[in-house]
Parts: C-alpha cells; structure tokens; sequence
C-alpha cells in the first residue's frame, strides 16, 4: 500500500478574531487487482494551531488585507512551512466579516497566495454548520440519537444549527454577539450595532453611543439577548426581531443546546461584576457569555476554534464506468454536496421523497452560492429500483432543482448504486434545456464538496471528495 502524508491548512476569519490550523493528512493508496484504483485519508494530525488574533481591520467596513497577508505570513514561518508544501485546506470568512466591502477580494487573494484551498465563503446556515461539526455537536447526535443545538457566537451573530443522527436538520442566525456593543475602558460606549435598535426599544432599553453605560443596563440588555436566544432555539418563540433573514422555526425541541465561539468559550469563566471587568476586551463578551451561562446551557467541548477548519481531507476514486455526461463543463471542481435518502421507508414513497428533495434544495439554496451547477444532488439509502420508480425520481429531482436553482443550467447527480445512465437517461428526457452529469459508485458524505475531471477509462471520469476536518 502506497502511503503519502501532505501538509493542510485552514484560515478563519471571523468578526472578532482570526486563527489558523496546520494538519498532516495521511493519504493511502489502496488499490489492489480486483478494485478500481482509490486514495482515502486513514490519519490526520492537527501539528500548529496559531494564537487567536484581533482580525485586523482598515474600518468598521473593510479587512485590512496587508495586515492578514503579514500576520498568514508570519504563521507560516511559526509553523515551518512554505507555500509549496501546502496541499490543501481551506479559508473560511465568517460573521459580519463575510458581509465586508472586500470580503470577497480577500477570499481569491488568499486561495492564490496559501495553497490549493478549497474556498468557501461561509454564509450564516454555513457557518452554523461548520460549528456543529466542530463543536462536537454532530457527532454527538450521532452518539445519543438525541436532537442537539449547536449555537455558535462570536462578535456579530449567533449561528445555530439543529443536528440529529449525525447530521444537521435545520440552521438560523440571529444577530447575538460580543461586539454588537463595544466600550471603552472607562465604560462608555464606542459603537452599537443597529441590528440592535428595534430589540431594545422594544424592551423599554435604550443605549446610544456617547453614552456612559450602567453595569445594570449593560446586564439587563445581556440577559435579554440570550434568553432571546435561547427561546427560539427550544421554539418557545416563533419569531425575533434579530433574525438575520426571514426564517419559520419548526416545532423540533432540542434536548440539550451547547454554546461555541468566543462566547462560549468564555462561560466557564467567573461573573464580571464591574463596567470595567465587561470591558476588558472592548465588549461586552465576556457579560453575555455569563448570561448564557446562567441559564443552564452547556459549554461545547471545542468552542473558539469549532469553525476553523483544519484541512481538506480528500479521497479521490474513479467514478462507475456506466455514467452519464451530457455537458462538456468537465472539469468541475468544488461543487457542495447535499444528500437526499431515497428511501427511509419501508417502501417507495414518491411524497415523502418529494418533501425530503424539496427542504435539501431549499435550504442549499439558502447556504450556497449562485455558481453552476450550484450543488451536487447525492442519492443515499437508494434500495432496487424499477423503470416507474426511475421515473418518478428524475420527476422530482428535476422539478425540485430547477424550482430552487431558477438560473442553474447543469445538474449533477451522484448515486452510490450502479444506475447512473439510466437516471441520466431519464433526467435529460425531463428537463431538455438541462445539462446533466449523472455518476455511480461515489463514496459520499453529506456537506462535503466534489471535484469532477476528465474521463481516466472509457467513460468513467476521476474525482475527488473533500472534507472539512476539523481539530479535535
């Protein structure tokens, strides 16, 4: 067996702080004579974790991108590693640093100056995912069969995620955070968010900037925000006035809810009891991370760095060789997976299949970007399959797609079963103006992205999985 260790690295960039992570991957050639040839990660090691740095900002508005370039820099050196060794990973922008003017500028800059990275903006739904990931969370609903919330607060928002067996069911973000109110030592106020203002008056609370702050009105609004939290969390509210985007809470209760980030890492610290003790960071972290704690939620095992991605863990194979390509895009390379179980049921439920393909596309629609194909549909749990049942599921997929990706011109499908052509077949016969790229035989494992090349044997093409791995 041919074994090969390659350097990753992830950067995040978050409102309040920035950190990197260095990990050694362990990749292994596994083939053999009675196999196609495959590689699969079977070690991962987190060598460097960088300290945790103020991210460094021009104005309230824009990255400082020469101050990131020498601080990537620097970390580099700190780690003893180069560019060139540098194999994969990926750079995640986070919280209100996503929504900064040049947010985007800096994205591309570090892709072309850290490495081969797999490269995500991370929107709010993301970022809560990553964190669940991080955080333990997913694992743990994985572990108990247990619904667990994940809330993950940094400086500008609270992303939470709902997880159950193992996967994530349902995300939102509310405008909670550490740095949504800033102080000066000597308590008064430097900048409040206005994604504060409607919440407050409507709580009879009002803080403006200029103001001398009260340690009883800074705990009062503190206590306020994360009981607002938390509330909507168990779906004891159905509606906040801080919610970052529109967003209809189910009835799901969690059964235990676990707090990530800067905040969260700062629960098992004792009370501030001072204007003065709030302040020490120029927020008001550290008083809202007591009142989430007062509240009996629990601290996440990882917080600080649970949205850090340590690496991009990549498991590259050959695809079936009775596939389906009816596009001449290839190569394709970071196209996010979305998984759809085919069939939960002891049946072919063509409903109950609809409603799942519908809620994955949309809330898809909801955390990735507008890049074609946008995502790659992954058919799990997929049992014997007759020409009706065929189908009825191009039917839906199709349909479902198109209605939540109105401008996609290209859909990829993945099967684990030997049936690619076939359903390719069938979805090129619904949707003529469709470009379809239909593979079997892929190993898949929901929220990662995908890498398709070009054709390696007959028809079948390489491709690549990338995870996100996270430091544990």
């Amino acid at each position: 067996m041919l074994q090969k260790w390659i350097t990753s690295i992830g950067l995040d960039i978050g409102t309040s702080t920035t950190k990197l992570i260095v990990s050694k991957l362990l990749i292994a050639n596994q083939q053999n004579q009675f196999t196609l040839p495959g590689c699969q990660i079977i070690d991962r090691r987190v060598t460097y974790a960088s300290s945790i740095y103020t991210t460094p900002m021009l104005n309230e508005v824009e990255i400082d991108v020469q101050r990131l370039t020498v601080l990537l820099e620097q970390e580099y050196k700190n780690a003893g590693i180069s560019l060139d060794q540098v194999e994969a990973g990926a750079v995640i922008i986070t919280g209100e640093t996503a929504r900064k003017q040049n947010a985007e500028s800096i994205l591309h800059y570090l892709a072309e100056h850290a490495g081969d990275f797999v490269v995500a903006t991370a929107g709010a739904d993301l970022e809560g995912m990553l964190a669940a990931k991080g955080s333990g969370a997913i694992q743990r609903s994985a572990e108990t069969n247990a619904v667990i919330a994940n809330i993950d607060v940094g400086g500008g928002t609270a992303n939470i995620a709902l997880c159950q067996n193992g996967k994530v069911i349902e995300t939102f973000t509310l405008h909670v955070g550490g740095r949504l109110i800033r102080l000066n030592s000597d308590g008064f106020v430097t900048y409040i968010s206005s994604y504060l203002t409607e919440f407050l008056k409507n709580n009879s609370l009002i803080l403006r900037e200029g103001e001398k702050a009260t340690f009883e009105k800074l705990s009062s609004i503190c206590q306020l925000l994360a009981e607002e939290t938390v509330n909507y969390v168990k779906a004891l509210n159905q509606n906040s006035t801080l919610l970052v985007s529109p967003h209809t809470r189910s009835s799901i209760h969690p059964e235990t809810i676990m707090v990530s980030g800067g905040v969260g890492a700062m629960m098992e610290k004792q009370k501030p009891k001072t204007v003065e003790e709030v302040a020490i960071h120029g927020d008001v972290g550290p008083l809202l991370a007591y009142h989430f704690q007062s509240i009996q939620v629990s601290q996440a095992a990882e917080t600080t760095r649970a949205t850090v991605i340590g690496a991009g863990m990549q498991n590259t194979e050959v695809s079936g060789s009775t596939v389906y390509i009816g596009s001449k895009r290839l190569p394709l390379k970071n196209i996010p997976i979305i998984e759809i179980p085919v069939q939960q049921e002891e049946t072919w439920n063509q409903q109950l299949f609809q409603e799942r393909a519908r809620a994955s596309c949309m809330q898809a629609s909801t955390i990735f970007s507008a890049e074609d194909p946008p995502v790659a549909i992954a058919l799990s749990h997929f049992p014997y399959c007759s020409y009706k049942m065929l189908q009825e599921l191009a039917k839906i997929i199709s349909a479902e797609f198109i209605a939540c990706f109105k401008g996609a011109k290209c859909l990829v499908v993945l099967c684990e079963q030997d049936i690619a052509k076939a359903l390719g077949q069938a979805l090129a016969k619904q949707r003529k103006e469709l470009e379809i790229i239909c593979l079997d035989q892929i190993n898949f494992t929901h929220g990662d992205y995908i890498d398709l090349g070009l054709p390696v044997a007959g028809e079948a093409i390489s491709v690549s999985v990338k995870t996100l791995a996270f430091s544990s």
